[in-house]
């Protein structure tokens, strides 16, 4: 019997992640994560994820604080509801805003009608992106309406679903203590 419980946890913790997503590197050295393989002449390394993008990653506490631990990879990835909808989303200091990706804006209910295009300047370069207001963005309980938001159009595939920039993160104290960073409502 304990043989084929042995072979049964072999079988589940040998898989790959059921998450897991892509740190693409183009040949500049600039690097962008995605959660599909990243383009040609690109250097993929595929990081391993078993966190369901609706478990309770973020842990709220008393107040709305939230406290996010450290994924393999080296970034904090939490989910969020943008417009309703859930959505895996990697916390960016460094981003000015909510950036989407296509892909993932095509799930999200957005009034593109409300939106601009113009170009985005990202730590990869520039890209084309659709700018309108995100009506809600909300995290452990943290809800903030008329967030300023980005759909990043390009169709590269080194994209990410998405950034959960400093438009949102305004909102909050942020500091990180080694493995953990905390959200503390202002």
């Amino acid at each position: 019997m304990w043989r084929l419980a042995a072979l049964f946890l072999y079988a589940t913790t040998s898989q790959a992640g059921a998450y897991d997503f892509y740190e693409c590197t183009d040949p500049a050295g600039a690097v962008a994560y995605s959660v599909t393989p990243c383009s040609k002449g690109h250097k993929q390394q595929r990081i391993e994820d078993n966190t369901p993008p609706h478990s309770p990653q973020a842990l709220p506490f008393a107040g709305g604080t939230i406290k996010l631990q450290r994924g393999p990879s080296g970034h904090f990835f939490t989910t969020v509801s943008i417009n309703g909808t859930p959505v895996r989303a990697m916390i960016d200091t460094g981003a000015s805003m909510v950036a989407i990706s296509a892909a993932t804006a095509s799930r999200i209910p957005l009034d593109r009608r409300k939106g601009r295009t113009g170009v985005a300047h990202t730590a990869n370069g520039t890209a084309p992106a659709l700018y309108l207001p995100l009506q809600s963005v909300e995290l452990g309980g943290n809800t903030y309406r008329n967030i300023p938001g980005a759909i990043m159009t390009s169709s590269d595939g080194s994209s990410y679903e998405v950034l959960l920039g400093m438009s949102y993160l305004r909102n909050f104290e942020i500091n990180t203590d080694g493995q953990f960073m905390t959200l503390r409502p202002k």
